[in-house]
Order: structure tokens, then sequence, then C-alpha cells
């Protein structure tokens, strides 16, 4: 079984009220002056994941994001899976697909100043947090290791960084008991 996207009970409800921006396309016209710079389609990112932490479930950890040439606005929010994604995930042992979690956000769109447009020279940082695995949805085996690939989308939807993670548990589950239920040695 491939889990790639969770819903609750196959049905999302969105509640609206009046202050809601969660659908800006109706009725609602941008402000051209509001509008960031234009982005350069060729810049590149530089992407650091530090104190990265896996749990068997989740990964967290400080997303740095850099730039190498040009320029990049993304959502300062750094959203899971909405402007920084977790792709391509494969068991490190043999390289096969691993069934995972991929929830899907629906987060207000940013304003303004939640927007950051990114030069040469200059880092962003934030903590970031996936959940990826559930034994309910993906399956009794949680992996010890596996690999992907983390992508930051800028607000126009450019990839301009990639990032491979090669991720081991640093929480380790506890030792099987035996039959009278002490621990195994």
């Amino acid at each position: 079984m491939h889990v790639n996207r969770l819903a609750t009970g196959g049905l999302v409800v969105l509640l609206c009220l009046p202050a809601c921006r969660l659908l800006p396309f109706l009725g609602r016209a941008e402000d051209p002056a509001a509008a960031p710079a234009r982005e350069d389609a060729s810049a590149r990112a530089v992407l650091e994941l530090q104190n990265m932490r896996f749990d068997g479930e989740r990964l967290s950890g400080r997303l740095l994001v850099g730039v190498e040439t040009g320029s990049i606005t993304f959502d300062r929010r750094l959203v899971e899976n909405v402007s920084v994604e977790l792709k391509s995930i494969v068991d490190c042992t043999n390289g096969q697909p691993l069934a995972f979690l991929e929830v899907d956000s629906f987060p207000a769109p940013p304003e303004p100043d939640e927007l950051l447009t990114l030069t040469p020279g200059y880092w962003y940082g934030a903590d970031v947090r996936f959940a990826l695995f559930d034994t309910h949805f993906t399956g009794p085996a949680l992996p010890e290791c596996f690999a992907g690939e983390l992508r930051l989308r800028t607000e126009s939807g450019h990839i301009p960084g990639r990032l491979p993670l090669r991720v081991e548990r640093s929480v380790k589950p506890p030792p099987p008991a035996d039959a009278a239920g002490a621990p195994a040695p």
C-alpha cells in the first residue's frame, strides 16, 4: 500500500469566516504594487538541514536557505508540503520506495511581510517537521533509515533548490521483550 495523500474520511470541509483568506481567487483582486519582485527562474538556492532528528515517524530539523545565484522569493513560514517538500523516499538498505504520508496543508496565502526575497550572501532559517510514517497508515514496520530529496518551492512554484538526504533513526526503539515480559539482553 502506497499512501501519498491523507484526508479525513475522504472529505475536506473548508469553513470560512469573514476574515478568511483561504480562497484568494474568489473575488479578490491583487494589488500590483504589493506583488513581489519577479524572481530569476535560473536562480539557485542552497539548502542545509541542521539538527536533523528522526524518531521513526517524524523528521525534524532547522532548514537553512541561502542563494548561490540570482534571487528567490518564498514564503518565510516554510510550510511543510507547500513551500518545502520531501520527495522520492526510499529505504536505505534496498533502495525500494517506502509508503509514507504526505499531508495536505491549506495555509492562508502569505501576507506581504511573510514573503522573503533572498539574494546571494544572505541566509534564512526556520524549524521544519515532517510527519512521514504512521503504523496505522503506512504499515507496522517503521524504517530505521531512508533517503529522500528535500525541495524548496518559491512563491511562483519554481524549485530553485534540492537537498539529497540520508536519514537514520536517532531515537532507537526499545528492545523486544522475551516470552516472560523481560527485556531482551
